[in-house]
């Protein structure tokens, strides 16, 4: 028996009115004893001799930890980050300086100096991004699909629609929302220096939001399972945006009066940091929990004026996303894949300033002439120059010193070119491109898989570390009631063991359509297809359809279906293929019972012919 949501399925979908009925009876908040901190809780401990002056908060801001906790937790990861800042700012400077801007959080453009990033380099980030966003999360697709986690006969394919139906309305409010351009943005970061961040929440009217956090203005750390539960984070704020975000009276005076200024009040920025960490003790439950209580702890605090808090409530998902393109160590941050040809760089940006002058020499020589020479060498189109005959002997004026073999130093370019491209995966990516003739579809298709074959290590980690963000997306959908509940398979509830009627959401599985995971599953595709070519063959010759029979076509079909990506709006409910066998049979019966009648009349017939 499937588990049955406690409120009336044929009313409108709100269970925050269920919950608040019963949030009066809940037990476990008013326990004497707190569970025991896990030993790997990066928390920070309670502190009772801190100076009150140098942690303070606004009036009306309450805390479930000591304010100077969060403030210390903050420092030590801002710390950690600005230790490897050094190598994303060479990055940065040499490859995309428009992200130094971000990083820095700047305001407006500064004059720039001589070029001194790599184009190459530059490209190369580019059309790798470009890539992923086709390869992993194309928009207008249905780029995952949440899947049940049940096997064999636990599995039913009622549920099977439902999350169909679920990762089609979670499409949907990705596609209304601000996720790919943002996506975009973090993915530049995640190629440029191994790392890209993401925060996901809503707007006012409930609409998905996502913000992009630059590298650089962001440390962390790791929990148990080694995926991201903490971090802090900096970015600015106009006066007039943090009271539209955190309200006048929660400010400290000093933006308090900066908004009161009509000139100050949207050209003037404040630093603001924002840190979300676990609790040591939370509330179990999904929905209607006091924020204070939740699993993850999140702070504002007014960083450059005072480091005064503003704001804490709290977070039932974690609500960053924070992709390593490879991971280093047991650091939290990334590997850059521009790490391992920062020589190569280095070597074309001193090469091009070599060949430059190679060909200005060559374009303006060199000239040598005597001590004693008379007036200027005129080096205009028909221009004459007066010479001595002691100069005319010697042959001066001439050309000297430009005997630079610029071919040389154009292939050592092209050779540092090409190990820059191989580290972005661009040969593999223009690998049909590339081909300077016509291509069959299968030897198209062979190629792709070629393709994506090369660039699927590269893609493993950052589609498992995606995860985070569909349950996160999941459950901020959840809890507005976008998701039907007829037929919401039980897996999806966990129930409190405290005896509460509580619950938490659980994404049982998550699968990517992206055409790395289409290609494996053209394989799987390939080798059924195979399979049933054969069992036909061997029932059309032997009449034995028992090789046919051991595969279960609908699951076969719906297989072939979804592996489309194709609208699931389109297939037949389980309730509708149950009512259609049932038509199916009447209509056989039927069929075998006019058939007995008939060859009863032709049996009453011939005996009629017979006794004639």
């Amino acid at each position: 028996m499937p588990w049955q949501m406690p409120w009336n399925s044929s009313l409108p979908y709100k269970p925050r009115k269920w919950l608040n009925s019963r949030r009066r009876t809940r037990r476990h908040r008013n326990r004497q004893s707190t569970p025991k901190p896990a030993a790997d809780t990066p928390l920070p401990k309670p502190s009772t001799n801190a100076p009150a002056s140098t942690a303070a908060s606004s009036p009306g801001v309450k805390h479930s930890a000591n304010p100077m906790d969060y403030i210390k937790t903050s420092e030590a990861l801002l710390d950690e980050m600005n230790s490897q800042s050094g190598e994303w700012n060479w990055l940065r400077r040499h490859i995309m300086p428009r992200t130094q801007a971000a990083s820095e959080m700047e305001e407006r453009p500064t004059p720039s100096s001589r070029r001194k990033h790599c184009t190459v380099a530059f490209e190369s980030v580019h059309t790798f991004v470009g890539a992923c966003m086709m390869y992993i999360i194309p928009a207008g697709q249905q780029w995952f699909k949440l899947k049940s986690g049940k096997k064999g006969k636990g599995k039913s394919s009622r549920y099977d629609d439902w999350f169909s139906k679920a990762s089609e309305i979670t499409h949907e409010e990705l596609a209304k929302s601000n996720f790919y351009t943002v996506m975009h943005e973090c993915l530049l970061d995640w190629a440029l220096c191994g790392t890209g961040c993401v925060y996901s929440d809503t707007l006012p009217d409930g609409t998905l939001n996502f913000t992009y956090v630059p590298t650089g203005t962001y440390g962390g750390s790791e929990g148990r399972n080694k995926k991201p539960d903490t971090l802090a984070r900096l970015f600015k704020l106009s006066p007039y945006q943090a009271v539209k975000q955190f309200g006048y009276n929660k400010l400290p005076q000093r933006i308090r009066d900066a908004y009161d200024d009509d000139k100050r009040r949207y050209t003037e920025k404040h630093q603001y940091l924002h840190i979300v960490l676990p609790r040591h003790t939370s509330d179990f439950g999904h929905d209607l929990i006091n924020p204070l209580r939740m699993k993850y702890a999140s702070v504002y605090i007014a960083w450059d004026a005072d480091k005064v808090i503003i704001n804490e409530s709290g977070y039932n998902e974690f609500p960053y996303f924070v992709p390593r393109f490879l991971r280093y160590g047991e650091g939290f941050f990334g590997y850059a894949p521009g790490m391992s040809v920062k020589e190569e760089i280095e070597a074309i940006l001193k090469l091009e300033r070599v060949m430059d002058v190679l060909g200005e020499v060559a374009a303006f020589p060199r000239l040598l002439t005597l001590a004693d020479q008379i007036g200027e060498i005129d080096m205009r189109a028909g221009g004459r120059t007066v010479i001595k005959p002691q100069a005319a002997q010697l042959n001066l004026p001439r050309e000297w010193g430009t005997s630079g073999r610029y071919d040389i130093g154009k292939d050592r370019i092209q050779d540092k070119e090409e190990k820059i491209r191989q580290a972005y995966f661009i040969p593999f990516i223009r690998v049909i491109s590339n081909v300077d003739r016509q291509m069959t579809a299968t030897e198209v298709v062979a190629r792709q898989e070629e393709q994506v074959t090369a660039i699927t290590p590269a893609m493993t980690l950052f589609m498992t570390e995606c995860n985070t963000l569909i349950h996160r997306i999941f459950s901020i959908l959840f809890r507005q009631g976008k998701f039907p509940i007829e037929d919401m398979p039980d897996e999806l509830v966990v129930r409190d063991q405290g005896g509460s009627e509580n619950f938490e959401i659980k994404i049982p599985a998550v699968s990517y359509n992206g055409k790395i995971s289409q290609a494996i599953e053209r394989a799987q595709r390939n080798g059924g297809d195979y399979y049933i070519q054969n069992a036909l063959a061997y029932t059309q010759a032997t009449g034995d359809p028992s090789m046919i029979e051991i595969v279960d076509m609908r699951k076969y079909g719906r297989f072939l279906y979804e592996s489309t990506g194709a609208p699931t709006d389109c297939l037949r409910k389980e309730k509708e293929l149950e009512a259609l066998d049932q038509q199916r049979a009447a209509a056989a019966q039927q069929q075998a019972q006019l058939e007995a009648m008939q060859g009863t009349a032709k049996a009453g017939r011939d005996i009629a012919v017979a006794q004639k």
